[in-house]
């Protein structure tokens, strides 16, 4: 690529030219995709009229949703690369389509030859009866909820409601519905192999990975809170993580999560800590949170988002954080581009959705989002605790759950994950991102 004389364009001024991040423009940096024509004293970055250009492209086929490494093979060859790329978006939009028309003709189709949903009447049962005299099959159902779920969590609750279906299994069919969790990995997933997970999870300190230490680097990222901050801890657990957050702060903790029992264990550690003051335990659901709008200045979360879905969660979190604040989370991400065949397929599985960390970051920042800071956990934080634990205590209660025929599955999947992280510990793992709301 050729290089212009530079007209003094500093990375700030160009990122603020076009609505970017400067953490955007120093990735694009580092994969070649736009560097800028020459370094200034002290290592400052100078931009020329060509970059300018070359970006206003590059933000050009950004809209048009074209990934990053495809717009390089336009940029690097754009008569031959363009075609190709362009046809695979094309079908990529396609299938988009179809899958909305899918959609649609689901529920017309039961609108016209099932009068039964007009009825009062109607619970689950008949309306799973609906479903299948409409010719709907078991995958059909599926698709519906997770669809539903992802576009309007909020409606799909309410027409759960309507079916007048128990709260925990209100809980459960949404679960499964945002498919981005490590608790589905068996299907169908049943009630009893869903109680199982959780129950064993309740007797563990720690629920996912993570350390104090890691909470606390990551706090020192953030930059300009209040003194006395306003923040939300979702999925708190066992409160751990909410303990690390009042340690040399004078934040306020509102800590949320789902169960009871980490609750209360919560409570115990914050008595005990001197925190009781500052942390008020909630129970609720992170899908149906109705706080306030803007809050709160900073909202913390450690391995939960995917519950939701990374991007699900960070579109419906942002509503309650003040402009300024910040979004802090760990998540699941692939760290390497050459996964093994057997990462790949055990990942695919339990978390399809998992993306790169690059990939991470554009969803931060294309809403609204500016990423400060990210470093990838580690390997301690799997294993000090996290699994130590799982080792320790699986054995236990694989046998006092012998009976039920859901436990071997899920006794296997523990095992199989902790297998996987140890052969390929450089693969995937947790990543945590430090954000602030622009």
């Amino acid at each position: 690529m050729v290089k212009q004389k530079s007209s003094g364009m500093t990375v700030g001024r160009l990122a603020k030219k076009y609505g970017l991040s400067r953490s955007t423009l120093l990735y694009y940096d580092s994969i070649g995709l736009l560097s800028p024509s020459m370094h200034m004293k002290g290592d400052y970055r100078s931009y020329g009229e060509e970059e300018e250009k070359l970006l206003a492209q590059i933000c050009h086929y950004r809209r048009a949703g074209i990934p990053l490494k495809e717009i390089k093979v336009i940029l690097d060859s754009p008569a031959s690369g363009i075609t190709g790329v362009l046809e695979t978006r094309l079908k990529e939009l396609n299938e988009e389509i179809a899958s909305l028309h899918a959609q649609r003709e689901f529920i017309s189709g039961i609108l016209k030859s099932s009068p039964e949903v007009k009825s009062e009447k109607l619970d689950k049962a008949a309306w799973v009866e609906v479903l299948r005299s409409s010719g709907f099959s078991e995958q059909d159902m599926e698709n519906w909820h997770k669809a539903f779920e992802r576009s309007h969590p909020d409606r799909h609750q309410q027409f759960l409601e309507y079916l007048q279906i128990p709260d925990d299994e209100i809980r459960l069919i949404r679960k499964w519905s945002s498919g981005s969790q490590r608790i589905i990995k068996v299907k169908p997933i049943s009630e009893k192999y869903m109680e199982l997970f959780l129950n064993f999870f309740d007797g563990l300190k720690k629920l996912g990975p993570g350390s104090p230490e890691t909470t606390k680097k990551a706090l020192s990222m953030v930059r300009g809170l209040p003194d006395k901050a306003r923040v939300l801890n979702v999925g708190c657990g066992t409160g751990i993580e909410t303990i690390a957050l009042c340690d040399g702060t004078g934040h306020t903790i509102t800590a949320l999560d789902n169960r009871p029992a980490l609750l209360d264990a919560l409570d115990k550690s914050a008595g005990k800590a001197g925190y009781s003051n500052r942390i008020t335990p909630i129970l609720g659901d992170m899908n149906t949170m109705d706080f306030k709008e803007e809050s709160f200045d900073m909202i913390w979360s450690e391995g939960a988002i995917f519950i939701m879905g990374f991007e699900n969660g960070v579109s419906q979190w942002k509503k309650f954080i003040r402009p300024g604040g910040y979004l802090c989370l760990s998540e699941l991400a692939w760290l390497s581009d050459n996964q093994s065949k057997e990462t790949t397929q055990f990942f695919q599985n339990i978390y399809p959705e998992m993306k790169s960390i690059r990939g991470n970051i554009d969803i931060l920042e294309k809403d609204g989002f500016e990423v400060t800071g990210y470093f990838i956990e580690p390997e301690s934080d799997w294993w000090d605790v996290y699994y130590a634990e799982i080792e320790r205590n699986l054995p236990r209660y694989a046998e006092q759950n012998s009976n039920s025929p859901e436990m071997k599955p899920l006794e296997d999947n523990l095992r199989r994950e902790m297998d996987i992280m140890r052969k390929f510990p450089h693969e995937a793992g947790y990543v945590f991102y430090i954000a602030r709301k622009k």
